[in-house]
Order: structure tokens, then sequence, then C-alpha cells
């Protein structure tokens, strides 16, 4: 019976964790946290290349899921989104009419520029080539995912 879905939107985790990085982001996805007080600042996660957020693992657990479900699970590939709403509607059952409430699609630019002017070495491309070199195997399956899969 399919009287409900679930909604997994998932995205580049090099840009996930510039955008939202921290010890309580860590908590609320059961991370490998420890305590607050040793929680590293971005760049120092980066260079520690040790996946505590449990990005892989979560990212598996919806896509490559070890029992079957009783319910459909809509994963959502964020970068491929906008390019790709009828298959999202599609799969959501909702009416293609729906597309034109969508939100307009933005995005912030962090590199070296935004990192000196912020004084922020965590959102320097030295840390997201740390952060890349990391989660590449899952970088590149994001990047090979179609826009929307029910799985």
């Amino acid at each position: 019976m399919d009287n409900y879905r679930i909604l997994y939107i998932y995205k580049d985790p090099v840009e996930a964790l510039v955008s939202r990085y921290g010890f309580g982001h860590c908590i609320h996805i059961q991370g490998d946290c420890g305590q607050e007080r040793d929680w590293p600042k971005l760049d120092g996660y980066a260079r520690a290349q040790a996946d505590r957020m449990k990005l892989m693992a979560h990212f598996n657990s919806y896509m490559h899921p070890e029992q079957q479900r009783k319910f459909p699970i809509v994963a959502v590939n964020y970068h491929k989104l906008w390019d790709n709403l009828p298959a999202l509607m599609q799969a959501l059952g909702l009416p293609e009419s729906l597309i034109q409430t969508f939100p307009p699609r933005t995005e912030t630019v962090r590199n070296d520029l935004t990192a000196a002017g912020e004084k922020n070495a965590a959102h320097s491309e030295a840390t997201r080539d740390l952060l890349g070199r990391m989660y590449k195997p899952l970088v590149e399956e994001i990047r090979q995912s179609p826009a929307v899969l029910v799985v």
C-alpha cells in the first residue's frame, strides 16, 4: 500500500558541510560526535580525514537499505532537482502544475575569496579539497545518481 512516502534530499557532502557544519548537526544525524568541547572546526575536521559525521553511512541507509521497506523513499539529488521538477512531481504523486510554485534555485558561493572576507578557513578551497578527498566515493556516487529515484 502506497499511502505515504519518505522524502530524502541529499547533496554533495562537501557543499553540505560547508553550508551546515557543527556539533549540533552531528548529534542530529547521529554521527560520532564525542564531546562538544572537543569538536573540531571544519578545517580541522577536513584535515583529520575521518567521517565522524557518518555521512556515507547516512546516505547508504537511505539509498542502499539492507532490508526492504514497507514504504517508498523518494530520494532527491539536490544538484539535479531544478532541472528535473516533472520527475519530482511524478514521484511524489503531485500535479505538474505545482512546478510553477516551486522556489527558484539560489546558491551561496564559498571559496577562497569568501573565506578571506569572512576570515573563515573552513570555507577555503584547501578545506573543500580535503573534504572532497575524504568523501570522494560518496561525491562520485551522488554525481552519477539520477535527479529522483524511488528506493
